[in-house]
């Protein structure tokens, strides 16, 4: 776990910017939840295969912090499954860790969507986040940032409160009010720059491409 460097005037550890920025255009989340976030090893790092309808894919738990548990999924053709099944995962691992943060990747690891459910009141409701490879991720980064842990803030048997570590996932995942009116003219410019892009067939990548750009 990385200790960071807390000044007096300051209540909160400090994220790395430089080095999460690098680790996350490699696409090694394991190593930005370890290594600059504080989270801890994941207790079981075992590959467990699923199936939903008729897409298979596997999962692989990267990281953990009080019972919230952080996992990569993958399919066998190598796309990102669609929101129907990314929130059965998500219901089906709350079995066992009630918190949770679903990362799909695609094959070529290019692209990834961070699947987090906001459980209010008995329901839950969807938070999408696209980060793909190429994008400066500063919108990205400031929601890591709320997700930071250092020791200081850990109880003397090394631990933090569950209710703290669902909180700042919440913090850092929970944005859809605050930026809902950005993100929908931020798709209509998206949408309108999609046709202007010729030589791309598949549209997916298209979207990336414009995405990216």
């Amino acid at each position: 776990m990385r200790i960071s460097n807390l000044s007096p005037a300051s209540a909160m550890p400090k994220l790395n910017i430089i080095r999460t920025r690098d680790l996350l255009q490699q696409f090694d989340f394991t190593s930005v939840f370890i290594e600059e976030l504080g989270w801890s090893q994941a207790a079981s790092q075992r590959t467990v295969a699923w199936q939903k309808n008729d897409v298979q894919g596997q999962r692989v738990m990267i990281a953990q912090l009080a019972g919230v548990a952080v996992f990569e999924i993958t399919t066998a053709d190598g796309t990102i499954p669609d929101e129907k099944i990314c929130r059965t995962l998500a219901e089906e691992i709350s079995r066992q860790h009630y918190e949770n943060l679903l990362i799909f990747i695609d094959a070529r690891r290019t692209q990834s969507l961070w699947y987090y459910l906001k459980r209010d009141g008995g329901k839950a409701y969807p938070r999408p986040h696209w980060y793909f490879k190429g994008q400066p991720g500063d919108l990205f980064l400031s929601k890591l940032s709320s997700m930071v842990v250092d020791f200081s803030e850990l109880d003397e048997e090394g631990n933090l409160p569950v209710t703290e570590a669902a909180r700042r996932l919440k913090a850092a995942l929970d944005v859809e009010r605050v930026t809902k009116k950005f993100f929908r003219e931020f798709e209509d410019q998206h949408d309108e720059f999609l046709s202007l892009i010729g030589g791309i067939s598949n549209e997916r990548d298209r979207r990336w491409y414009a995405s990216v750009l």
